[in-house]
């Protein structure tokens, strides 16, 4: 048993490297998009709004903050992948913070992007005109005790996200809902002096999950290497 675990072992070994090789490729190509731009490679152009984690549903997620009747403050940040200075489809994003969910009490950081629903489609990203013309999904997964999770907003009107959760790509099941109070013009901007842009309001996904959840392996590969570089670059 124990040497037929051995080649398997080499196997995600090698497989996490050329997984963090990509990651690390990619925070280089974020890198440059900075330097050109001279401001964050993308999201550079922001709405940051309070708002409430509702859940009237519990779940089984694994994650006490999702499985249990209760209301929690959040930060949500409102944004376009490319953010274009003219209105053109983009990849919609919104990134929400919770204070308080996370392991020993830390904060969480889910990061929400347009993508389909379906089994395959909820982890392809696609073109949106607002964050209010479709669904939203974390599309990396988060692992719990019984399985992969996914997160889903669907938006509704009064700035009110339906949030949701599927486990292992099977049906959704309700969990309650993101509610936001209502924004305007972008309020955080990375190189618009006429915005304000909060250096401490970094969104961490990979380090901040919510309790009783982590990050794969083979998700902290890609997206740890690309975000580091990609934030020293930024702020170099």
């Amino acid at each position: 048993m124990g040497e037929e675990a051995k080649p398997l072992k080499t196997v995600r070994a090698a497989g996490l490297v050329v997984l963090g090789t990509a990651g690390v490729a990619v925070g280089f190509g974020f890198a440059v998009v900075g330097a050109l731009r001279r401001n964050r490679p993308i999201h550079s152009v922001g709405t940051v709004v309070p708002g409430r984690l509702i859940i009237d549903a519990p779940g089984t997620t694994g994650s006490a903050l999702f499985d249990s009747v209760g209301e929690t403050p959040l930060i949500g940040r409102l944004s376009g992948s490319a953010s274009w200075s003219v209105e053109l489809p983009d990849i919609m994003g919104l990134a929400v913070r919770i204070p308080g969910g996370g392991h020993h009490g830390g904060e969480v950081d889910l990061l929400f992007a347009s993508t389909g629903t379906g089994r395959l489609t909820r982890y392809i990203l696609q073109l949106r005109t607002s964050s209010g013309t479709g669904p939203l999904t974390t599309m990396f997964p988060l692992t719990g005790v019984e399985g992969n999770i996914v997160f889903r907003l669907d938006p509704e009107p009064r700035n009110d996200y339906r949030l949701s959760y599927s486990r292992n790509s099977r049906p959704w099941q309700s969990l309650g809902r993101v509610s936001l109070e209502p924004s305007g013009e972008p309020t955080q901007r990375s190189n618009d002096p006429a915005g304000s842009d909060d250096l401490t309001l970094r969104f961490r996904p990979v380090a901040n999950p919510p309790s009783g959840l982590t990050v794969p392996a083979w998700v902290r590969a890609v997206r740890a290497p690309a975000y580091k570089a990609a934030h020293l670059a930024w702020h170099a």
